[in-house]
């Protein structure tokens, strides 16, 4: 079978090119350092399997993009005993090995593997206890994908879904604005009853023409209503965030 392996860790990516080229497990069709050129190369030529270095938050991002490829690569994780992610990894049960992986373990992984569940990227949002989700599931064209909580400008209902606009651009998720506001809210300040800010991402406020109020958020081009009910508290918010600074 066809392996491509994608890790930006040279001395692992080196190690696993070795123990699978001096194995019967398969071949390693490329050895790359940056994961989205392993999905490049798994679109223009499919491969079996991919075995990814996933070491921090980052490193989902590709996991979850290759697994909705059609035909969807099985995945191997390639991670250390102090990564970040080894836990979330565990939770989900994603198959994966350690950067001083043995033969046989190496082979037993590549053998198992299979491309990522629905279920195990759902595990992959994994909660902190203080601050909720550390990322937002939300359906693309291409499947589902993952977006960092942290890159979140703003969230903005419209009917039954709500459009997320992040740093990587816009996505709808299914999420309710209550149960958002509820999870996140110390992060993201309510505007209106159709929309909540991120507190770092709110940088003043305008009004149009008609003399209706909308907030300016870092990054977008497009203005977010504010209700009358909420202007005093977002206005209370700038001023502090102002005197902060």
């Amino acid at each position: 079978m066809k392996i491509v392996i994608a890790c930006a860790q040279d001395s692992l990516r080196h190690r696993l090119a070795r123990l699978i080229a001096s194995g019967n497990t398969g071949r390693v069709a490329a050895a790359v350092a940056d994961p989205r050129e392993a999905i490049e190369r798994h679109r223009a030529d499919p491969v079996a399997v991919v075995v990814m270095g996933i070491v921090d938050a980052s490193d989902l991002h590709p996991a979850v993009a290759i697994s909705q490829e059609d035909p969807a690569p099985a995945l191997v994780a390639a991670t250390s005993l102090q990564a970040p992610m080894l836990p979330l990894l565990e939770q989900a049960r994603i198959n994966h090995v350690l950067e001083h992986v043995q033969p046989e373990r190496l082979a037993a992984a590549l053998h198992q593997a299979e491309p990522l569940s629905r279920a195990q990227i759902e595990s992959l949002q994994a909660e902190d206890p203080e601050r909720g989700r550390r990322h937002i599931l939300c359906r693309r064209r291409a499947g589902l994908g993952l977006i960092p909580v942290d890159d979140v400008r703003c969230f903005v209902a419209d009917h039954k879904y709500v459009a997320v606009q992040h740093d990587d651009g816009e996505d709808l998720i299914e999420d309710s604005l209550c149960r958002l506001e509820e999870e996140f809210g110390p992060r993201f300040l309510r505007v209106h009853r159709s929309a909540l800010v991120a507190r770092n991402s709110l940088r003043g406020l305008e009004r149009d023409p008609f003399g209706r109020t909308h907030a300016l958020v870092d990054g977008s081009d497009e203005p977010v209503p504010v209700s009358r009910r909420r202007l005093p508290a977002v206005r209370r918010w700038l001023r502090e965030s102002a005197g902060a600074h």
